[in-house]
């Protein structure tokens, strides 16, 4: 574990792996990363989303299902666990949100099959995950005007479309996400990057397990 201390909090975040501390560290402001199944990529973001909210930024976070929103928000609940109880920040179960009262200062984990259940919000840091399965307009639409006036960064993450999620995905083009992969790995302004890894590249899970899986 890495501790992160500050005069009036404690900190406990997970230590990242070589993968998830690339598109951790990068200054681009359009992330997209494409993962393979446990490889690490919501908790990466939950990392990312802590680190955010303490440099007093605004951070959404979404994903499909309230399942898939759950990995995130243990990660988040646990790093900030002290100061939460310290009365630092407070805590919302029902609505998924972290905040300092009395600033713009705030983490929100929602659902987002679609443009719609996004609308109303803004932030700085916008997290879509499982972006295969989303509606384009969650981004198009919503996501990118509500970062107008911020210039915020936006992290798209998603898993290559599979026969198994065809049929629950709300994408009217089932390769978008690939798509914007693809233009990310050939921008030339800094603006836009792009990150791959498998789940072989997480060193927390097991490689005996990983190799039967694959069989």
């Amino acid at each position: 574990m890495i501790a992160t201390r500050r005069p009036e909090l404690v900190v406990n975040l997970p230590a990242p792996h070589a993968q998830q501390e690339r598109f951790l560290r990068s200054p681009a402001k359009r992330r997209v990363v494409r993962a393979g199944r446990r490889g690490g990529k919501t908790v990466g973001t939950g990392i990312l989303g802590v680190e955010a909210f303490l440099a007093g930024r605004r951070v959404l976070y979404a994903a499909p299902t309230a399942e898939q929103l759950g990995r995130f928000w243990v990660t988040v609940c646990r790093a900030l666990e002290q100061p939460i109880d310290a009365g630092v920040f407070t805590k919302n179960e029902t609505y998924h949100t972290i905040r300092r009262l009395g600033t713009e200062q705030r983490i929100k984990a929602k659902t987002a099959w679609n443009a719609d259940t996004l609308r109303g919000d803004y932030c700085d840091l916008l997290i879509l995950d499982e972006f295969q399965l989303m509606d384009e307009d969650a981004w198009e639409t919503v996501g990118a005007p509500m970062m107008l006036d911020t210039n915020g960064d936006a992290v798209f993450i998603y898993t290559p479309p599979s026969y198994r999620t065809a049929g629950v995905s709300k994408a009217k083009d089932r390769k978008y996400a690939s798509k914007m992969f693809k233009r990310a790995q050939g921008d030339t302004t800094g603006r836009w990057a792009a990150f791959h890894f498998t789940s072989h590249d997480n060193p927390y899970l097991s490689s005996v397990a990983l190799s039967e899986l694959a069989q």
